[in-house]
């Protein structure tokens, strides 16, 4: 026996050292479009809009503030000259600010339609004159310059799907000309920033996440062991899942992202669940005084299959994470569901490996710990049996308050969630909501349905109308730097408020539309406004394009709803179509769906659950009565959200079926326990009393460790890994306590009662 534990452990060391070179090449990722749903409407309209008009988020904001007034010729000049050596780099296509590209069309008789900029910077003073012009202008007024008057804004658009070094180098680029150029005040936020961050913090976590996980199990094993030979063993077979995992990962091209960061903890925790319960029985044979050989198989005998269904069923509930329709949500579940596996094997081959060839030390075979578990697991047994009624009446009532708070719950998004308001990226985030028109991207694709396309009267005037509710009535701050093109005809006729509007007539529209036509030239042509192109190829599509501040999903579901109500009250649709799009709105989207899929997943597990447990015992009541303690904390943990104001959204909303996967093993253990008592010829009230004893001490190890180790997900910065492991845990102990006092009496009544 020794010899076969040599090699297989020779073997799966060398296996292990392989994979622990390997897995230095994993790679991180925070490409946010992989959250979009796949093989969707919304998705192929948005990648031919796209294709179309080009990105919605290859853009940073750059915020800088004057205390003075941004009216002053030194300051603007500073500005001038810090946007032009951003714009000579050649990952930068394009920068629009109050001195860039930012100016007010001029009749100038047979030449058309001239460019003028509004603000001169020859001159020593700014004038008041100009000044006014510029500020009275609704276009650039909170979009490029602040309503008060003391910050500007550069909008750099930059090349599409920049990979991490050009990433890192426009960054860098601008970190070094901030320090150049000594702004008093000076903000940063855009898609590549919070990409590159993301990235920079979950290698930071990674690190965090295994070393907390590493302690906080080595101090659980050791109060649960009363020795270092309980420790060291297991958490040098968990370590070795995580290896292999990983490698897993690495061989099948799957990279770290957002949910992936928690896969080690996840291991971590659920691994150490199948090597406690080996060692458990293990240790519990030898204080029988079985040899250690007698005593491994033993107790590899009878937790095999126990583990292997808690391992399965683990299993199913990440595995059922594969029916959500976005990507980092199924491969999640997938590669989860692989590291269930992954630790069953190992435990089962290198845990069994080490014992053979490792003397357990006498003071742990001698302990009486077992004294202290069986007597108050038998005083709380007696306690459920007498007091049945009460046990039934409160998990009826704790339903019914689930059912409620479930059914409560909003669904709820923003953009950059993961971040904490005291974060510096998310600080400057606030900053450009609180200044400009926000981050969040308005993208719309608009269809003209009479002839002369985009550039009609009938259909500019619908437009008009359209813009005049967008900006005023569209959340409570309007939708800000509003693009399309009517901002064109608005601007070429005239840079007076009164005359920055659509002609009031057509035959006005048409002479001004044909100067338009003879100044293309020196405006750049009618279908590039600062930097965004608008008008389809056949002219009979445009885009709208704008920036809103993020009030949430949920909010901007109920200002859709409203601007649907105005369509359909005040549009013509047989001149005007209008169509929503944008990364925005396909992230929305995906919230929307998040009910229909966790119900699905939920759904499947159960099912799928409950037909191991029916196929285990040949009965189908006690199927489906097992469920029942799984799902009340699956209730309760509504209640939670609800009374803390947590929405559902797609971080929160993994818990349920990972909760559900993972808190089934302790039922599972406690009938596949009575199963062997019964096997035995014990009765049936001796088998229940038997498998709650003895597997109640296992679960309640097993889940102080589980809870222990989601709760260093408490310590992340991102706001979806916190809620991860602080709604795990909070499951997980109402599971454990609703083992314990609902399903003796599940067993009670459910269970047959052969002699």
């Amino acid at each position: 026996m020794e010899k076969w534990a040599r090699i297989l452990l020779i073997s799966l060391s060398i296996i292990t050292a392989y994979f622990v070179f390997a897995v230095r090449d994993l790679d991180f990722d925070y490409d946010y479009e992989k959250y979009f749903p796949k093989s969707d409407d919304s998705m192929v309209h948005f990648e031919k809009f796209r294709k179309e008009y080009g990105e919605d988020s290859n853009f940073l904001l750059i915020g800088l503030e004057n205390e003075s007034g941004i009216f002053d010729v030194d300051f603007l000049k500073k500005v001038k000259s810090f946007g032009d050596d951003l714009n000579n780099d050649t990952v930068v296509e394009f920068i629009a600010s109050p001195v860039h590209n930012c100016g007010y069309y001029k009749k100038a008789g047979l030449n058309g339609v001239v460019f003028k900029p509004y603000l001169d910077l020859s001159k020593s003073k700014i004038s008041e004159q100009d000044s006014l012009r510029i500020f009275q202008n609704d276009q650039i007024t909170g979009s490029l310059l602040s309503k008060n008057g003391k910050s500007v804004c550069l909008f750099v658009r930059t090349q599409i799907n920049l990979n991490k070094e050009e990433a890192s180098h426009i960054l860098n680029l601008i970190q070094e000309k901030k320090e150049e150029y000594n702004f008093s005040s000076f903000h940063l936020a855009g898609r590549i920033l919070a990409q590159t961050y993301f990235v920079d913090k979950m290698i930071g976590e990674l690190v965090f996440f295994i070393a907390t996980s590493m302690v906080l199990l080595v101090l659980f094993l050791y109060i649960s062991f009363r020795s270092w030979w309980g420790v060291v063993i297991p958490l040098i077979v968990v370590l070795v899942s995580i290896v292999w995992t990983l490698a897993i990962m690495l061989f099948t091209g799957k990279s770290f992202d957002l949910l992936m960061v928690m896969l080690p903890t996840i291991i971590f925790v659920v691994g150490m669940s199948d090597l406690v319960h080996l060692l458990a029985k293990y240790l519990d044979e030898l204080r029988l005084g079985k040899p250690k050989n007698e005593a491994i198989k033993v107790a590899f005998k009878e937790v095999r299959w126990a583990t292997f269904l808690t391992s399965l069923t683990t299993a199913i509930g990440f595995f059922s994470l594969s029916f959500a329709n976005i990507v980092p949500i199924k491969e999640f579940g997938i590669y989860a569901g692989v590291s269930v596996f992954v630790a069953y094997f190992l435990a089962f081959t290198f845990l069994p490996s080490v014992l053979v060839l490792v003397k357990p030390p006498k003071s742990l075979i001698q302990s009486e710990q077992n004294n202290f578990w069986d007597k108050y697991l038998r005083g709380w047994l007696i306690k459920v049996f007498n007091n049945r009624s009460k046990v039934i009446g409160l998990t009826v009532v704790l339903i019914g308050v689930g059912v409620y708070s479930a059914n409560a719950l909003k669904i709820d998004n923003y953009l950059l969630e993961d971040l904490s308001n005291s974060d510096p990226v998310k600080k400057d985030v606030i900053y450009f909501e609180e200044n400009f028109s926000g981050l969040r991207p308005f993208e719309a694709e608009v269809t003209s349905k009479v002839t002369g396309g985009v550039f009609s009267y009938e259909f500019l005037k619908e437009l008009e109308k359209l813009e005049v509710y967008l900006k005023n009535k569209y959340t409570n701050e309007g939708v800000g730097f509003l693009v399309s093109p009517l901002t064109v005809v608005r601007e070429a006729n005239g840079p007076q408020p009164t005359c920055r509007q659509l002609p009031t007539s057509k035959r006005r529209f048409e002479a001004l539309k044909r100067q338009m036509e003879r100044g293309a030239k020196q405006i750049g042509g009618v279908n590039l406004v600062n930097g965004f192109s608008l008008i389809s190829a056949d002219s009979l599509k445009c885009r709208l394009t704008g920036k809103v501040r993020d009030v949430g999903g949920f909010n901007i579901s109920k200002e859709n709803e409203r601007l649907e109500d105005f369509l359909n009250e005040n549009i013509n649709p047989d001149i005007l179509e209008f169509r929503l799009t944008g990364t925005a709105v396909l992230i929305d989207k995906n919230n929307k769906t998040l009910a229909k899929d966790l119900i699905f997943s939920l759904l499947f597990a159960f099912t799928i659950i409950a037909l191991v447990v029916g196929l285990m015992f040949r009965n189908l009541k006690i199927a489906i009565l097992s469920l029942i303690p799984n799902v009340i904390p699956l209730l309760l943990v509504t209640v939670v959200m609800f009374i803390g104001g947590i929405d559902l959204k797609i971080s929160t909303s993994l818990i349920f079926t990972l909760a559900f996967g993972i808190a089934v093993d302790d039922t599972i253990h406690l009938l596949s326990k009575y199963k062997l008592e019964r096997k035995k010829g014990r009765s049936h009230l001796y088998a229940l009393k038997r498998s709650y004893l003895s597997s109640g001490k296992a679960i309640i190890v097993t889940t102080l460790i589980l809870i222990g180790g989601f709760l260093t997900l408490l310590f992340s910065t991102f706001t979806s890994t916190y809620y991860m492991g602080l709604l795990v845990s909070v499951t997980l102990f109402f599971a454990i306590v609703f083992d314990l006092m609902v399903m003796p009496l599940i067993m009670l009544y459910g269970l047959k009662r052969k002699k």
